[in-house]
């Protein structure tokens, strides 16, 4: 019998207890030895999937782990324990939801849009999920995953190079339908762009262009950043500018790109960067769709 992913905590960080730096395959390979798993168990396949169900499951695992700070990302794909999950696993507490609920960063990821409360209170946000409606469990469970991917694609893109950034922001603006073609796109960010990484022609003449500024940064981006940007635009004769940072925008940037008249400056935040990944289906794909049902009550009454 396979574990759920909760009840595999202390197996995952058991395997990393000596500091000893894994790609995930093997975590997985050493996990399932720990837990003493059959080879039918081992192969045993997500539903309409080609992922195997302790695959998938450790995934789900880890990702807890992380948010809690209890495993940290090494680099893409290979993870290792922290102290503090060193210190949870030689205090041999039992490690459930409930009890990840202690560390701040991972109830923001469980629960983004909820207040700060106590742990108390937190606990029975956790322990309260059994007895909502099953299309409240759907949603919830859908922000879930979607917080989770979107955490991986921020993860990952500190992991790319900046180039890689830069080329993955005119991908996704060319999916939002902001290029007529493909040869509309052109990046300038390695031939002297004076602060402009793209710009994007929104139409065959040439009559209207963005300008595009991508920063792949943990640090807030400050009023300096934009006011620079919006001296490129300028100096390039455009009036559409748009700044996309995987970190996020201090509230005098805000403010100053809210206020400009003469060029329209638009800001996306490392949040909203990954919302739109997933709403346009670059980076990412679907490995499950589900229809909920409910009667229609018009056909029974239709006699």
């Amino acid at each position: 019998m396979i574990p759920k992913y909760n009840e595999m905590y202390k197996e995952v960080l058991s395997v990393l207890s000596n500091g000893e730096e894994l790609k995930y395959s093997e975590m997985v390979d050493k996990v399932a030895c720990v837990l003493d798993l059959s080879q039918e168990d081992r192969n045993l396949m997500c539903d309409n999937s080609n992922v195997s169900v302790i695959y998938y499951r450790l995934g789900w695992t880890k990702t807890y782990l992380s948010k809690a700070g209890l495993v940290e990302t090494v680099k893409r794909g290979i993870y290792k324990i922290t102290n503090e999950g060193k210190n949870v696993l030689n205090q041999n507490c039992d490690i459930t939801n409930n009890y990840l609920m202690k560390y701040p960063s991972f109830v923001e990821f469980v629960r983004p849009n909820v207040p700060n409360k106590t742990n108390n209170e937190n606990e029975r946000n956790v322990l309260s999920v059994d007895s909502e409606t099953p299309d409240t469990q759907i949603e919830k469970a859908i922000e879930l995953n979607d917080a989770r991917v979107k955490s991986e694609i921020l993860e990952n893109i500190f992991l790319k190079s900046p180039l890689f950034f830069e080329r993955l922001i005119l991908d996704l603006l060319e999916k939002m339908g902001y290029a007529y073609n493909k040869e509309s796109i052109i990046r300038t960010s390695y031939v002297g762009d004076e602060g402009i990484d793209g710009v994007i022609k929104e139409d065959k003449l040439g009559f209207s262009s963005i300008y595009v500024q991508a920063k792949r940064w943990k640090n807030p981006v400050g009023r300096p950043e934009i006011q620079k940007f919006l001296g490129a635009v300028a100096g390039q004769g455009g009036q559409k500018g748009l700044f996309i940072t995987t970190s996020r925008f201090s509230s005098e940037a805000i403010d100053y790109a809210s206020k400009q008249l003469q060029v329209k400056i638009i800001l996306i935040d490392g949040e909203r960067l990954a919302d739109l990944m997933i709403k346009y289906g670059l980076g990412v794909s679907t490995i499950a769709s589900y229809e909920l049902k409910r009667i229609d009550i018009d056909y029974f009454e239709s006699e």
